[in-house]
């Protein structure tokens, strides 16, 4: 057993050796520290403060790290980062040492990103206000249509009705509707929530009608057999069946959530992530709009990242 265990442990140690000499992780380190040299050597435009560059840069090698020693998918974990090191040190170079952008429409990333500790409990507040729509919204949808495609996914006749209903109706984007939505109800809250409400509903109801037409025959004829009734066919057989693919499907869904939310929150709104954008955008305050992107980019990676934790805890076949 002791020998076991110290053949492990050499095996481990190797395979950490042999991550840290690859060529891409080298690659990915290297544009990290070009990076820094860029933010470092003085330029034609000096910025007032570099900390929040170099913080930011900072926090993008230490996830990579961790990301990277943790597991995963090694090489897509560093060409990402590879990327996104190379984007900050190629803006960083033509902002500021080659001066070659736009002063206004490309603002130096140092501005950029002295926003968050500039104005942050602006940006908190419109994060918070577009999750809290958000939530609103999907999750309402998201158990309405799976809970009636389950129904009208099994009874047969119903979903001759609905189903070609929904066929029609789930390629029509939602943002289309957001003009007359605000217009037509009480609050742009409850039109936003709309947006959100319409541009999920009809895409996973029809997602879930076709999974139940999917089902394996097995499953039914023998709940067929066992006499099953409606209600617990669905929420005894069928719910837990699709469950995993309902649940990774949110990789999908919950994107496009975003997506359409913020759209949205540009008709209208009086906070948001999207009222954010749009409103500096009308000032001309560009370091202010790039921030914007670059946060709702995070919004989304972080909800990425939260639903991919879901999959791991609740689908077993995911491990």
């Amino acid at each position: 057993m002791a020998d076991l265990a110290e053949t492990q442990q050499e095996l481990a140690k190797r395979e950490k050796h042999e991550r840290l000499v690859k060529p891409s992780f080298i690659i990915a380190n290297v544009l990290f520290v070009a990076t820094l040299v860029a933010i470092a050597v003085p330029g034609k435009v000096v910025p007032k403060s570099s900390v929040e560059f170099y913080v930011a840069v900072v926090l993008v090698e230490a996830l990579f790290l961790w990301r990277y020693l943790a597991g995963g998918k090694k090489r897509s974990t560093c060409n990402i980062a590879s990327v996104v090191f190379f984007l900050f040190a190629a803006w960083e170079i033509a902002a500021t040492d080659l001066k070659i952008t736009h002063p206004v429409l490309v603002p130096i990333p140092e501005n950029v990103f002295a926003v968050y500790t500039r104005i942050p409990e602006e940006l908190l507040r419109n994060v918070v206000s577009s999750m809290t729509l958000l939530c609103e919204g999907f999750l309402t949808s998201l158990v309405i249509a799976t809970i009636v495609g389950l129904f009208v996914g099994w009874l047969p006749k119903v979903r001759e009705t609905v189903f070609p209903i929904a066929k029609v109706l789930a390629p029509v984007p939602a943002i289309v509707f957001t003009p007359y939505l605000v217009m037509l109800l009480h609050s742009f809250r409850a039109a936003a929530v709309m947006v959100i409400f319409l541009g999920i509903l009809w895409p996973t109801l029809m997602n879930t009608i076709l999974r139940v037409q999917g089902l394996d025959r097995r499953i039914v004829d023998s709940a067929k057999m066992m006499g099953l009734s409606t209600p617990t066919m669905i929420f005894r057989v069928l719910l837990p069946y699709l469950y995993p693919t309902i649940v990774t499907g949110l990789k999908v869904q919950l994107p496009a959530a975003m997506l359409m939310l913020v759209m949205a929150e540009m008709y209208g709104a009086s906070s948001g992530l999207g009222y954010f954008v749009i409103n500096y955008t009308n000032y001309g305050n560009y370091t202010n709009v790039v921030a914007g992107i670059i946060m709702v980019g995070i919004v989304v990676t972080i909800l990425d990242c939260l639903v991919s934790l879901l999959i791991r805890k609740t689908v077993k076949w995911s491990e």
